[in-house]
């Protein structure tokens, strides 16, 4: 094998020796570009392809030998031990293929098979009922990418179709190459993901009595198949490498030792990372600075997260390849099993648990466990998920076991704290330090440092292609933010300069462009959802602007029966690694990416039922966390009421599953309310929702949650009582002639809620009130459809009537004022 050094042959590299490793690990992240390639000509083979595609724009031979060395037939996989992992690693990477194993069952390649939803595979996940009809993935070309909406009519992925493609694919690959000798592996997986994410990896149909098998039509992306190669081969690599190190060196074959490892070896490590006390960190604030403390706070832990996913990464000696998953203060990292990586491990875990404890005393804390697996771990991940979870619940029980007296020990109040504490988190045993909001108040050192991030993150929040810096200890720029032993700083990409030199790593924050990847050699893609409007710098604003009673909301959401997703749900022979990885970077994209177009009003035609102009001027939010598979989202009271429907809907059409659904609840309040209270009406409102038999549900401005069909119905409603009503600049009135009065919606409110109280309906009320009711300048069909509903004798009709006449006043109402 020409140009490799990796037990058998020995040619030049043209690399140096330190990027080995890198160069190995690239060669198997596109070790199947040649599949690309084929698709998009119909010519040779996809292996000779891959080879001629990677020669042509790198001068690197462990790379562009990947392509022909990970098939059984090609002769150079079983000359090298490079050949002999990416063999393996591709064969594991691809354990969810379903090839035939039934009798009657055949094989046909379709070089156009579209891919079926990653969410395609999961079932109800009480009656295990399977979904009725596939959604398929149409080919992508276009950025910023959008909420990717699948069809179900399985349109051809067709020849042209890949050469589009490919050739976007290949202008962004010409950038990173043309500024670097080898691209860096993150920012070859940005532009993989941007341009492979709807691409099947294998384009085989299974058929049986010339019918498809439909449940084992391809559902991996090529991307998801490329990143978890890639990631198994690094582990691989490090195993061998430290395991069989005289061998390895002497560049010996290790044939049997990694096709066919040793009885009861266990080479991989399955890493789990959760962060707790995330709830009262957020939330236990006032409403002094609660808009920036809260981004602050929240952006904060997604830091905190990300710092320790690099620390553990850099000590492992791997790549982003081996995050599988980072969203909602936890992560899962594929390492390799040795000695070493689980000192790198534990080091890491007690240089966080130091600073955690010394800055927040506990209140924060970080739980890292692992458990070991081999081949059967990627064939059937939800035992191995399961039992991690299991490790990591039973850590958060211990919390703090090692420093038991310093966590109790009583905190004598700082010299400063004897009359006051801090005005926004209320503690008492930090020095305090002058802020200046609306007035001059004194906050802890730790609250000052999340409110200037929060500060920070609103002006960022609409502008293009923001960053984050990471620095070392010995640059402490100002205005930065310090986690153990880094400072992390938030900036505006300056589109003519070069980034900091000075940073060990760039973050590009949403960036789905390849050329801003070129000016730094650690540029890295980080999805976060930070939206925030321009008119929304603090919750003040909300009493100077907006639509109808200012009020705020705050919108609480998560998916349902996420665990039951992840194990049950999912078709037992189903459950690969590969699989579960997939669903899970699908889900946390939605939560982390596509959520900022969604909550602008940006994708699917957005909710406006008071004709606001939405889709251009954008909603008074802002995403105070996302990720994972659930948000806490806060702003003026109708665009919540408003965005939860949209993100619902939006969120069907992403999956396209039925039975993978969401439930939420809405928490409305004056202006001073102190956010954690918002937190915990909201968090009781969600739960009541999640009470319901099928969840799958929302509660609104009542207690009572409905079903989003139901909340349709209210919607649907709200909107015909604002056709009887003339729209103002920012509320609606009730002055018109011909109309009803303001009288007729207050009486109205009144009947449904002695319904709802009493379950008595005022009849004589109802007939009195539409005989009293001018409905001249009205069309007839909403007369008719307004006097059907205040007839009905039905406790749902009239249930739905009372939300939305509650919306419909709170929409009457011109700014301030009035009752809670």
């Amino acid at each position: 094998m020409e140009g490799l050094s990796c037990g058998g042959n020995t040619m030049n590299l043209g690399v140096r020796k330190d990027d080995k490793f890198l160069s190995f690990v690239c060669g198997a992240l596109l070790h199947d570009i040649g599949k690309v390639v084929y698709r998009a000509t119909c010519e040779k083979n996809h292996r000779e392809l891959g080879e001629e595609f990677l020669k042509e724009y790198l001068d690197n031979a462990i790379v562009y030998n990947a392509p022909k060395s990970h098939h059984a037939k090609d002769a150079d996989t079983f000359s090298t031990n490079f050949g002999l992992i990416w063999y393996e690693a591709d064969n594991l990477a691809s354990s969810e293929r379903k090839e035939i194993s039934e009798e009657g069952e055949e094989g046909k390649w379709v070089s156009e098979v579209p891919l079926a939803s990653p969410f395609s595979k999961i079932q109800h996940p009480v009656t295990q009922k399977k979904i009725k009809q596939l959604k398929y993935l149409p080919l992508r070309v276009t950025t910023p990418l959008p909420v990717t909406v699948g069809t179900e009519s399985e349109a051809k992925a067709n020849q042209e179709g890949y050469r589009k493609v490919l050739e976007c694919f290949e202008k962004d690959f010409k950038i990173l190459v043309s500024s670097q000798r080898l691209p860096s592996v993150e920012s070859l997986l940005m532009i993989l993901e941007k341009h492979f994410s709807t691409i099947p990896s294998l384009t085989l149909k299974i058929y049986r009595e010339r019918e498809e098998v439909k449940e084992k039509h391809p559902d991996i992306s090529l991307y998801d198949h490329l990143k978890l190669t890639a990631g198994i081969a690094g582990c691989m690599y490090r195993y061998y490498s430290e395991v069989y190190r005289e061998k390895w060196e002497r560049n010996e074959l290790l044939k049997d030792e990694i096709l066919d490892p040793p009885k009861d070896t266990k080479r991989f490590l399955l890493i789990g990372g959760d962060i707790s006390g995330i709830q009262r960190f957020i939330y236990t604030i006032t409403s002094k600075g609660a808009l920036k403390s809260l981004k602050g706070r929240s952006f904060f832990l997604e830091l905190l997260t990300e710092h320790v996913i690099s620390e553990l990464i850099d000590g492992l000696r791997l790549t982003r390849c081996n995050l599988i998953f980072s969203g909602g203060g936890q992560f899962y990292i594929l390492s390799h099993n040795t000695e070493r990586a689980k000192e790198a491990i534990n080091k890491v875990k007690s240089e966080v648990e130091e600073y955690l404890f010394d800055k927040f005393s506990g209140d924060l804390g970080l739980h890292i466990d692992w458990v070991e697996f081999d081949k059967e771990g990627f064939e059937d991940a939800s035992s191995l998920w399961k039992a991690l979870v299991e490790r990591l619940e039973r850590s958060k029980k211990k919390k703090w076991r090692n420093r038991l007296k310093d966590f109790l020990s009583p905190k004598m109040p700082d010299e400063d704290c004897y009359t006051e504490a801090c005005r926004i988190c209320f503690r008492d045993d930090k020095k305090l330090e002058e802020l200046r909001e609306e007035e001059e108040i004194k906050v802890c050192s730790s609250c000052k440092v999340q409110y200037q991030l929060g500060e920070e993150l609103v002006k960022i929040s609409k502008r293009d292609y923001p960053i984050l810096y990471r620095f070392g200890a010995d640059v402490k720029p100002e205005g930065s933010i310090r986690i153990c032993n880094a400072y992390y700083k938030l900036a505006k990409r300056e589109f003519d300069g070069k980034a900091d030199e000075r940073a060990q790593r760039v973050y590009r924050i949403n960036d789905f462009s390849a050329k801003h990847y070129t000016d730094h050699p650690n540029s890295t893609p980080l999805y976060l959802g930070i939206y925030q409007h321009d008119d929304l710098t603090e919750l003040a604003d909300i009493e100077k602007k907006g639509f109808g009673l200012s009020r705020v909301g705050v919108l609480r959401m998560d998916v349902d029966n996420l665990g039951l997703i992840f194990s049950t749900a999912v078709p037992e022979g189903d459950r690969t690694f590969s699989r579960m990885a997939s669903i899970s970077r699908w889900l946390n994209k939605f939560f982390k990416y596509h959520l900022n177009t969604i909550v602008e009003g940006c994708e699917i035609e957005p909710l406006d039922v008071a004709g606001r102009d939405v889709k251009d001027k954008g909603r008074m939010l802002s995403i105070v966390y996302s990720g994972g598979d659930d948000l806490f989202i806060i702003g003026h009271w109708l665009d919540i009421m408003e965005v939860a429907q949209d993100i619902n809907q939006n969120f069907r059409e992403f999956t396209g599953n039925p039975y993978i659904t969401l439930s939420g609840g809405i928490a409305v309040n004056h202006v001073k309310h102190p956010v954690y209270q918002f937190a915990r009406e909201a968090e009781e409102r969600e739960k009541k929702a999640k009470r319901k038999s099928e969840k799958d549900s929302i509660t609104l401005l009542t207690e009572r949650p409905f079903r989003w069909s139901e909340s349709k119905e209210v919607i649907d409603r709200v909107k015909l009582f604002r056709r009887l009503l003339t729209v103002r600049e920012n509320f609606l009135d009730a002055v018109e002639r011909g109309k009803p009065s303001r009288g007729f919606f207050y009486r109205l409110f009144y009947i449904a809620t002695r319904f709802k109280d009493k379950k008595v309906l005022l009849l004589p009320h109802c007939a009195y009130l539409l005989a009293r009711t001018d409905f001249e300048k009205c069309s007839r069909a909403d007369e008719m459809e307004v006097k059907r509903l205040i007839m009905s004798i039905n406790e749902d009709t009239w249930r739905i009537t009372e939300c939305a006449i509650m919306w419909i006043l709170m929409l009457m109402r011109k700014g301030g004022g009035g009752e809670k």
